[in-house]
């Protein structure tokens, strides 16, 4: 039987360099890539929007809130503001049969973005919501 060879203290090293590295490396979060931004034809914006609003009036908030999202997704202030708004307490008013539950982290979330694509009304409702 062959006699087996102890690793030596450099070897050890090594591979424990060998064993952090690959550490290091797998530890490191993937990078974040950004979504293309999806754009919309006017007519189609406008669509979603006009049938967002019908169901925000009919008091469908969920295939609503979809709805606005699409539209919101490819930079459309003004759907990211009305969605915003189906989140928003003060909006909202107080809570009725159907159970609408206001979201203010959510609405906050949505008033940013649509304030960083320009809407005015959205900062001056974020500033409200700071006091």
């Amino acid at each position: 039987m062959p006699a087996k060879i102890a690793p030596t203290r450099d070897d050890i090293a090594i591979a424990l360099r060998a064993a952090h590295q690959s550490q290091k490396e797998t530890d490191q979060p993937a990078p974040v890539i950004a979504a293309p931004v999806r754009r919309l034809e006017p007519d189609e914006l406008a669509a979603l929007m006009k049938r967002a609003k019908g169901l925000i009036e009919m008091g469908d908030f969920a295939p609503a809130r979809l709805l606005l999202e699409r539209a919101a997704d490819a930079q459309e202030a003004s759907a990211a503001l009305l969605l915003a708004q189906t989140y928003d307490p003060a909006v909202l008013g107080t809570p009725d049969m159907r159970s609408i539950t206001p979201d203010p982290a959510m609405a906050r979330e949505w008033y940013q973005k649509a304030a960083m694509l320009g809407s005015l009304d959205a900062k001056q409702r974020l500033a409200q919501m700071q006091n």
